[in-house]
């Protein structure tokens, strides 16, 4: 009976074992000269562990005239934050780590191409006839942007300083990005 009772424990004791514990590397390697294959999140080069709000310092935000800190926001596929401006206007800036710049339907008064920092860019004055906005979409891969949004106070129909402050911010926020 004692020799049933012990060959018992040592049975559920292996059992348990080899049930909980792991030996050796879970993750495989590739084999040298492999290919692995890469997912539209691999291609977002690492844009999907930057948080928006970190996309501006509170320095920065402040010398754009912006009140700090900045609020995060969900605006339908885009993982933002906003900054605002005492006495109206605003600062937005938008991650989309699932859609490139051709992905994006941009219009505006003039839509062109630019340059901000190392990246590619769209520059859109007075999107969808806005007076008040520019937007500027910094291409960081074929599959992921950030939006850079300036609207001045409504009232204000001033296009070129608006885009000039989103220039500012875009740069500024392009020097974080992966």
């Amino acid at each position: 009976m004692k020799h049933i009772l012990i060959a018992t424990l040592i049975g559920i004791a292996a059992f348990t074992t080899g049930c909980t514990g792991t030996t050796g590397n879970a993750n495989p390697t590739p084999a040298e000269g492999g290919n692995t294959s890469t997912t539209s999140s691999e291609a977002a080069s690492g844009l999907e562990a930057v948080k928006p709000c970190d996309l501006l310092t509170d320095a920065e935000a402040t010398s754009l005239g912006m009140e700090v800190p900045g609020k995060a926001e969900k605006v339908a596929s885009s993982d933002g934050c906003g900054w605002l401006k005492s006495g109206g206007g605003r600062i937005r800036a938008g991650i989309r780590t699932d859609s490139g710049v051709k992905d994006l339907n941009l219009q505006g008064d003039k839509v062109s191409e630019i340059k901000v920092g190392e990246f590619d860019a769209t520059k859109v004055e007075a999107p969808d006839g806005a007076k008040s906005q520019c937007t500027i979409v910094i291409s960081v891969t074929d599959k992921s942007t950030v939006s850079v949004i300036s609207t001045l106070n409504l009232s204000n129909e001033n296009t070129a300083a608006s885009c000039e402050r989103a220039s500012q911010a875009a740069e500024l926020i392009a020097s974080k990005l992966p």
